[in-house]
């Protein structure tokens, strides 16, 4: 006996309240440290959100090996390209004075030299990426933009380090606890105890896609200075004045230290730098003597904008 099949549409889901809905907010903030928003029309810059390019997942090279002599292949490893970047912009004023000035005034902070950030926010979550300018590509004026008032630009630019960066994490800042006297009040001259080297430690997480590098800022007087992501050690090699500042960056791309500013990379010395792997949280060590403070902090790395 044969049955009838009844094909039939499933049931439409709810509509959404307006209200429920939310969007992305981007922003432009130049090098120079002026904050452009591109998702407000009001302002006479806007980012079209059809066609923009960057927003999601950087380009990858992945390295794999082979044998004749077992099937599939072996994975290598892998390794994120530049991030290309690709924003659609209108620029409009009520009068041709006005938009010159706007158009003026916007794209000269978009250029090759000046990286500026690229800043989205979704749900309250802020990532920034650093861009700079490809100028890449000749733009062709369908009308006379001083005429109409407006005109729409292909912006390229692209990402030297790809990832998207999260919100830093902190943690300290730790300081020798104060001293306390040896002997009661009257039973002596006054001589205090010294309080212990170890500052403390702690555990640091990231939340990020990759692995991400610390840097640590210490600042004096502080002296015998230790500090350690996991079991990777840094010591440092000479004491630190009462307010001066060390500042160690321990990202391999860019590995630098500074006193006051100034270069000290080569009195640092060659040092074991660790990273914090993805989706784990490592201990951290603080050691030093003296009565200054010492911080860490750790930007994570996202593949994606949101």
């Amino acid at each position: 006996m044969s049955y009838p099949i009844i094909l039939a549409s499933p049931p439409s889901a709810p509509p959404v309240a307006v209200e429920q809905r939310e969007g992305l907010t981007q922003e432009w903030v130049d090098s120079t440290g002026v904050v452009w928003p591109l998702s407000d029309w009001t302002t006479g810059v806007t980012l079209d959100d059809r066609g923009v390019e960057g927003l999601d997942n950087p380009q990858l090279t992945m390295y794999r090996s082979e044998s004749r002599g077992t099937p599939g292949h072996r994975r290598r490893g892998w390794r994120a390209k530049t991030r290309e970047v690709f924003w659609p912009i209108f620029i409009y004023s009520d009068t041709s004075l006005e938009w010159l000035a706007r158009q003026r005034a916007f794209r000269s902070t978009i250029h090759p030299d000046r990286e500026g950030i690229w800043r989205v926010t979704a749900n309250g979550e802020t990532r920034e990426l650093p861009v700079s300018a490809v100028f890449d590509a000749a733009h062709t004026y369908d009308i006379d933009p001083m005429l109409e008032g407006w005109a729409q630009y292909g912006i390229e630019m692209e990402a030297a380090q790809p990832y998207w960066q999260g919100k830093a994490i902190r943690r300290g800042p730790w300081r020798a606890p104060d001293a306390v006297p040896f002997l009661p009040p009257g039973g002596g001259p006054p001589v205090r105890i010294s309080s212990s080297s170890a500052f403390g430690s702690a555990t640091v997480p990231n939340p990020g896609d990759v692995e991400a590098w610390g840097t640590w800022t210490v600042e004096g007087p502080l002296s015998s200075i230790a500090l350690g992501v996991g079991a990777a050690i840094i010591t440092v090699p000479f004491a630190l004045n009462a307010g001066q500042v060390l500042v160690i960056d321990t990202d391999p791309q860019h590995p630098s230290a500074t006193r006051d500013g100034d270069d000290v990379t080569a009195l640092l010395g060659l040092q074991d730098y660790a990273p914090v792997p993805s989706g784990a949280s490592v201990p951290l060590h603080v050691e030093a003597t003296g009565s200054g403070w010492v911080t860490f902090d750790l930007v994570p790395l996202y593949f994606r904008a949101f």
